[in-house]
């Protein structure tokens, strides 16, 4: 019996702790929403959405940027299909059994059709990534969406709310947020831009660390030297979606005629808005430090 249990505990419980670890990881990369896989250096678009529905959000909203986008930049996918490039990252070539995994799943994607958009689960309530190709400017087709659906008037989605450009993504800490917030805003910081109007608007969630009164003075002190705060009506609008460890900054124009970029009420009249009842929140609770509305500064 000494024998036999000697001869469990060798070479053989090696190799199961090894399936069993194979395993664990080909289930995480299988399951996306047990990953948080958003990192520094993505661009895409922040989208908030009715809890529950955040692949269905997710499906809608790509449907939404992809029309937009080849109206936008004509011919785009044939340009990258031309180069040979997909929106996937490049798998890792390490010998250890998560990069296995990715190769594995790599691979399958190089042979499919590339894709402009790719969705991301971030593992918080009502709150979905998408990242876009390098050849699309977030901010763009943001705007070029928003503007077109203001005109047309036709309601092109049901479960997404806020669809807000990513122009950036950092880490969550104040000094990355500034030099982001630095590096999206470059343009107003030309020695020839023209004076206009600016305002910061700032959302957390899960991150305790990042205090709105820290974070806003700091980003909007290269900008006041030559432009002028304006909290009601600002031309351009510097937003920041803080979510755990991550941090989105996107630079947009007339955020608050626009509805603050929220699809579920652009569609809104004024007079009916005022009239009516709040709305219910439909976003996820546990924003950290005020709340959400209070933490849009606008």
């Amino acid at each position: 019996m000494g024998k036999r249990a000697a001869e469990k505990s060798g070479p053989m419980s090696t190799q199961q702790k090894r399936a069993k670890r194979f395993q664990q990881v080909r289930e995480r990369f299988k399951n996306p929403q047990n990953l948080f896989d958003i990192s520094p250096g993505m661009r895409g678009f922040f989208v908030s959405c009715t809890r529950g529905r955040e692949q269905k959000s997710a499906s809608e909203t790509i449907d939404l940027l992809e029309q937009y986008a080849t109206r936008l930049y004509p011919g785009i996918e044939e340009d990258i299909e031309n180069e040979g490039e997909t929106s996937a990252e490049p798998a890792p070539t390490g010998g250890d059994i998560e990069d296995e995994i990715a190769r594995e799943i790599a691979n399958i994607k190089s042979t499919s059709r590339p894709k402009l958009f790719r969705y991301y689960f971030t593992t918080i309530e009502c709150v979905v990534f998408i990242k876009c190709h390098r050849m699309i400017d977030p901010e763009k087709l943001a705007h070029f969406v928003f503007e077109d659906l203001a005109k047309t008037k036709q309601r092109r989605t049901r479960y997404t709310c806020r669809l807000i450009p990513a122009k950036v993504t950092t880490s969550s800490k104040i000094d990355a947020i500034v030099k982001g917030a630095a590096e999206v805003t470059h343009r107003l910081l030309a020695d020839d831009a023209e004076p206009t109007t600016f305002a910061v608007a700032i959302n957390t969630r899960y991150c305790d660390d990042i205090k709105r009164d820290d974070v806003i003075p700091a980003v909007a002190a290269p900008l006041n030297a030559k432009h002028k705060v304006d909290l009601k009506n600002a031309k351009y609008t510097i937003v920041i979606e803080v979510f755990k460890s991550i941090c989105t900054i996107g630079l947009v124009e007339n955020y608050n005629s626009l509805r603050r970029f929220n699809l579920m009420t652009l569609f809104d009249e004024p007079e009916a808005k005022a009239s009516s009842k709040p709305a219910p929140v439909l976003e996820a609770e546990g924003v950290s430090g005020d709340s959400q509305a209070n933490a849009e500064t606008a």
